[in-house]
C-alpha cells in the first residue's frame, strides 16, 4: 500500500534523491547546512524545539534544539525543524510545542507544523525504503523493530509511519511492563484498541490471523493481522433469536436489563453490517469478520463473546443481513 505522497514529503525525497541519502540519515548535518543550529535547555513545558528568522532577508536562520529531550525526540525534531527551513511557504519564527492539545493557536500554525512532520517522516524512514522492507517479510513486529534500529527513530513514530503504508484490518500494542504503553490501527480497521496504560490482554484478538512479536528491550511489539472474511457454518439447527435468548439467559443478564443488552447487541451488529454495506462488502463472511472486530474488544461483553453459541448467533445474523442487501436489519427484542 503506498504512501500518498504530499508536497512537504516530496521536498524531502528529493532531498533523499539529491544527496543519494539511506537510513540511518544524518539530520543534524542536514539542517547545519541550511541554518545555525543550537542545542540549549528551553525552560517551557512542552517546547521541542524553535526556528527564527525563517526566510527573512538579510537575518540568518537559527535554529534552537530543547537539549532537555531524549536522543530519539531531538532527532526528530531536528528533521521537524529542516522541514520549517525548506518547505517554502513556512517563514518567521515558529515555535514547535509537543503537546498541542494546550496550546491554542490559528489554523495555519497547526497546518505547519503537520507539514513539518510530514517532512521529518519522510526523511527519517524514506517511503520507498520502507515499501521494500514491509516486502521482504510478513513479520510486523520485526520490520517495527527494524525501522527503528535502522532509521534512529522511536517505536511510536515508526508505528505512525508503518500505519501509513498498511492495509485495514491490522491493529498494534506497545506492551511494557504488562501495560499498554501505546497502540493503534490502520485506516479502515473496525477493531478499537485498549487505552494507553491499561493491563495488557494477550488474548484480546484471539481471532486474528497472525499475531507477530517481538522484543525491543523491555518493551514488546505487538501486530495483530485481523480477518477481512471470515468463511464459517452455523452448526445449531436454532434460529438465531433462540440462540441470543440462551446466551442472555446463560450469562446471567437480569430481566430487567435484557432489553437493554440486546439493543446494545443490535447496535453492534448495524454498525459492522453497515460498514460493509459502505465499502461494498456485503457478504455474509465479511459481515461474519466485521462482527468479530466490533464485539471481540468490549470488555462488557466478553461473557457474550466467551460464549459457545456466539459464533453461531453470529453466523445466522449475518446470513439474514446479507440475504437481501436492502435489509435493514430486525430488531433483537
Amino acid at each position: 500500500m503506498a504512501v500518498v505522497s504530499t508536497a512537504p514529503s516530496k521536498f524531502a525525497q528529493r532531498l533523499i534523491e539529491r544527496d543519494s541519502l539511506s537510513p540511518p540519515i544524518d539530520v543534524r548535518s542536514l539542517l547545519e547546512r541550511y541554518a545555525e543550529v543550537i542545542d540549549a535547555s528551553i525552560p517551557i513545558s512542552g517546547i521541542d524545539g524553535v526556528c527564527l528568522d525563517l526566510k527573512v532577508p538579510g537575518k540568518p536562520t537559527r535554529v534552537i534544539i530543547n537539549s532537555e529531550n531524549p536522543p530519539l525526540r531531538r532527532r526528530f525534531t531536528e528533521a521537524h525543524e529542516l522541514g520549517h527551513v525548506i518547505i517554502p511557504w513556512h517563514r518567521g519564527t515558529i515555535v514547535d510545542h509537543l503537546n498541542p492539545d494546550r496550546i491554542e493557536e490559528k489554523d495555519e500554525y497547526w497546518t505547519f507544523e503537520e507539514e513539518a512532520n510530514q517532512f521529518a517522516a519522510e526523511l527519517l524512514m524514506p517511503s520507498a525504503w520502507l515499501d521494500r522492507l514491509l516486502a521482504s517479510t510478513s513479520d510486523l513486529s520485526v520490520c517495527h523493530a527494524h525501522i527503528c534500529h535502522e532509521c534512529q527513530v522511536s517505536a511510536h513514530a515508526a508505528y505512525i509511519r508503518m500505519s501509513a503504508l498498511l492495509p485495514p484490518h491490522i491493529v498494534f500494542i506497545a506492551e511494557k511492563g504488562g501495560k499498554v504503553e501505546f497502540s493503534g490501527r490502520t485506516l479502515g480497521t473496525l477493531a478499537s484498541t485498549p487505552p494507553w496504560g491499561d493491563t495488557f490482554d494477550a488474548n484480546a484478538y484471539r481471532y486474528a490471523t497472525h499475531h507477530y512479536v517481538t522484543s525491543q528491550g523491555a518493551r514488546r511489539l505487538h501486530w495483530w493481522q485481523l480477518p477481512d472474511r471470515v468463511e464459517a457454518t452455523a452448526i445449531s439447527p436454532r434460529p438465531w433469536r433462540d440462540i441470543l435468548d440462551t446466551i442472555v439467559a446463560d450469562i446471567g443478564i437480569p430481566d430487567d436489563d435484557r432489553k437493554t443488552f440486546k439493543m446494545s447487541v443490535n447496535g453492534i451488529l448495524s454498525a459492522a453490517n453497515g460498514a460493509m454495506k459502505r465499502r461494498s462488502m456485503h457478504t455474509k463472511d465479511a459481515v461474519i469478520a466485521a462482527c468479530l472486530q466490533r464485539f471481540s474488544d468490549r470488555s462488557d461483553l466478553t461473557a457474550f463473546v466467551d460464549h459457545p453459541d456466539f459464533m453461531d448467533f453470529v453466523i445466522k445474523r449475518a446470513e439474514e443481513l446479507t440475504a437481501d442487501s436492502g435489509a435493514t436489519g430486525h430488531s433483537l427484542q
